[in-house]
């Protein structure tokens, strides 16, 4: 009876000892929200592939008109529409603006064209070129009061973005935002979205918190969940229960904003990214998720900011993960040690009893039964926990590939980049267009990916290649070099993680479908047996 209550005792305390070491988790509410931004991320590629869409009906009714105001008129619509999507269309849709105006001697559309430039480079985190344009090559004088508007709205936004990113390498000397506020008073409507968005920036300045949530309240409700607006209003939302301390309306808002960006195809954005530091401390995983679809959409529009943002925020992901891994491995410890005491005093017990009980055969029979399973246990026990070890160490692995590779890239991006500023700089624009001609950046992209791709899959199932031949006729069996896979092989080991889908398979492997398809039917005919279930027995391979 003592053993037994000792035993309840030591187990009690341990469980209370591991629980120490667990996270906490997130609360419901905020687990249905993160649920549903799921749902969206899931139609992530489907809301691009319709702005795509989009955006090529744009692109070819530009590139079939000959008359340049209409032709004008077209292109500030596309780059309107690419703004948030792609920097690099975004701006020779402008530039080209800027060609037909000059080419047509109109000061005014070269203006706008330059205004919206400006702005570009603002949001992209390019301060010089941004700086260039609006205070050294706009003539304001020359300005109707349409574009005046317009005009100052974009200085006042550019003087939040450069107060808003003081850690950026180029600070430039500009005036601060409030003091474009008076001049844009006269300039709007009172009852436009801007003049609300100017009130609500003062109220905010003087600490007048209430009076700015009213108005923010006011440009939400304007607009619906869909529109574009939505998701900027939804984001100053946030940043206003930030400031008054409500977490659970600021998780809100970023979590709606993140949803209204992902509708539009947006991938220059900030929401997601703050939703993944925001749930860091209890969820790692998906943190860790967010933040590279976040980093994938970033480097996809191809702007400075938003990776060097990201970038700032990749460490703390990891220093998380690591903090997760040493609470994992106390907890191994704590188990480690109940699993000896328990060890050490059912070995007390069990002799204790064979013992006493040495004349009952009967009796000595059942112990021993019970020393075996016990034996079993322990072997089971251990054997699971080799499991667990191996598991962390190939995770541990995949995340410091994905996190090298991330840095490579930028690394990579950020010296082309500087080479093409100082040509640009230097007016060497032919030898500009000629190295971004042969600069080859996404097929050497794409060959990393293959590499890491290769590099992890086999690490999780090494024999992979050849359990896979085994299913193929002699002649049609190959044997790639050590650590890598052929094309084909790939197709069927994204097949045997679970994707199946060939558009989703040409979309990952950057090939088209039908190519995809006709690499399937030409291993399903070399295969041994029935080739209508190859694919199953693919997936077999890895259980």
């Amino acid at each position: 009876m003592r053993f037994r209550k000792g035993i309840s005792l030591l187990v009690a305390t341990a469980l209370g000892a591991v629980s120490c070491f667990s996270p906490s988790g997130t609360d419901r509410k905020t687990q249905a929200l993160l649920d549903e931004l799921d749902g969206y991320l899931a139609l992530r590629e489907a809301y691009a592939a319709k702005k795509q869409n989009q955006l090529d009906v744009y692109r070819n009714l530009a590139q079939a008109t000959t008359d340049p105001a209409r032709r004008y008129e077209l292109e500030m619509v596309a780059a309107e529409e690419y703004f948030a999507f792609s920097f690099d269309s975004t701006q020779a849709y402008l530039k080209n603006c800027q060609a037909l105006a000059a080419q047509m001697g109109d000061q005014e559309r070269h203006n706008q064209a330059a205004i919206m430039l400006g702005h570009l480079y603002d949001k992209a985190g390019n301060y010089l070129e941004a700086t260039q344009i609006l205070y050294n090559q706009i003539d304001t004088s020359s300005l109707s009061p349409e574009l005046k508007a317009e005009y100052y709205w974009t200085l006042y936004d550019y003087s939040k973005d450069m107060a808003g990113n003081s850690g950026m390498v180029e600070r430039m000397s500009i005036p601060p935002a409030a003091s474009f506020r008076t001049r844009l008073y006269q300039l709007l409507p009172p009852s436009s979205a801007r003049y609300r968005a100017l009130l609500r920036d003062q109220y905010i300045d003087e600490g007048k918190l209430e009076q700015a949530d009213s108005i923010s309240t006011v440009l939400v409700e304007s607009v619906k969940p869909e529109d574009r607006d939505f998701a900027i209003h939804a984001f100053f939302e946030s940043e206003l229960a930030n400031m008054k301390d409500d977490q659970a309306s600021r998780m809100y808002w970023l979590v709606k904003s993140a949803e209204c960006d992902l509708i539009n195809a947006v991938r220059d954005y900030a929401s997601l990214t703050m939703v993944a530091q925001l749930i860091l401390p209890t969820d790692v995983d998906r943190s860790f998720r967010y933040l590279r679809i976040a980093q994938e959409d970033a480097l996809s529009y191809n702007a400075k900011l938003r990776p060097w943002q990201i970038s700032r925020f990749l460490m703390e992901v990891e220093d998380a993960y690591q903090e997760r891994q040493v609470r994992a491995r106390r907890s191994s410890q704590i188990w480690s040690i109940l699993l000896a005491v328990l060890t050490v005093i059912l070995s007390q017990v069990l002799y204790f009893l064979v013992v006493r009980s040495r004349k009952l055969t009967r009796v000595s029979k059942e112990l021993e039964k019970s020393n075996r399973s016990l034996a079993m246990a322990n072997a089971t026990l251990n054997d699971l926990y080799r499991q667990i070890s191996k598991a962390d160490r190939v995770k541990e692995k995949y995340i410091v590939n994905f996190l090298q590779g991330l840095s490579s890239q930028i690394s990579v991006i950020r010296t082309e980049d500087n080479r093409f500023r100082n040509l640009l700089k230097q007016g060497k624009a032919d030898q500009l267009l000629k190295e971004l001609s042969i600069s080859g950046r996404s097929e050497k992209a794409r060959e990393e990916f293959y590499e890491t791709f290769d590099n992890t899959f086999l690490a999780l199932y090494p024999d992979f290649v050849t359990r896979f031949n085994e299913l193929l006729q002699e002649e049609a069996r190959e044997v790639p070099p050590e650590g890598k896979l052929t094309t084909e092989q790939r197709v069927f080991a994204l097949i045997l993680l679970g994707v199946d889908d060939s558009k989703k398979i040409a979309s990952m492997l950057d090939y088209s479908v039908s190519t995809i398809y006709n690499y399937k039917v030409a291993i399903k005919n070399a295969c041994v047996g029935d080739r209508e279930t190859f694919e199953e027995r693919v997936k077999a391979l890895g259980k």
